[in-house]
């Protein structure tokens, strides 16, 4: 099996994808495990969990990750349309399978099978727009 994380492999995948979308290319992307300062617009992809897939034989490198990917806007220079069409694009993308798939094939360590949304939870604050948005993600690493 891959020697590196499921974290940091579904972390990247995502992460590739929304950095590509041109819709998007204001905000800056970043990925969980990633430290420094937090630059608005974000966008922030951060893995959670990882446990064996439900209702597949353990052992085989198949894995269930909880995924939460954070919409961040500066209530100063940005509205909430434009937070909302941020917030917008990202469901879109996430639910276009065949291109979360191709991420994962591009690294080479993981094969994506599904996607499912479970949550989004919109939390404006004094000074930010931040909507999270809860997936969890379906996936085998690649043999050694």
């Amino acid at each position: 099996m891959a020697s590196k994380s499921p974290l940091n492999i579904v972390e990247t995948a995502i992460s590739n994808v929304l950095k590509a979308e041109p819709a998007l290319a204001a905000y800056h992307i970043y990925r969980g495990e990633e430290t420094g300062e937090l630059l608005l617009p974000s966008i922030v992809v951060s893995c959670e969990s990882a446990q064996p897939a439900p209702d597949i034989a353990q052992g085989l490198g198949n894995y269930l990750c909880r995924v939460t990917i954070g919409v961040v806007n500066n209530i100063d220079d940005d509205t909430e349309t434009t937070h909302r069409n941020a917030t917008q694009e990202v469901t879109g993308l996430m639910d276009t399978l065949a291109t979360i798939k191709a991420a994962f094939v591009a690294t080479g360590d993981a094969t994506c099978y599904d996607t499912t949304f479970t949550s989004l939870n919109y939390q404006p604050g004094e000074r930010a727009l931040t909507t999270s948005i809860d997936y969890d993600v379906l996936m085998v690493l690649a043999p050694a």
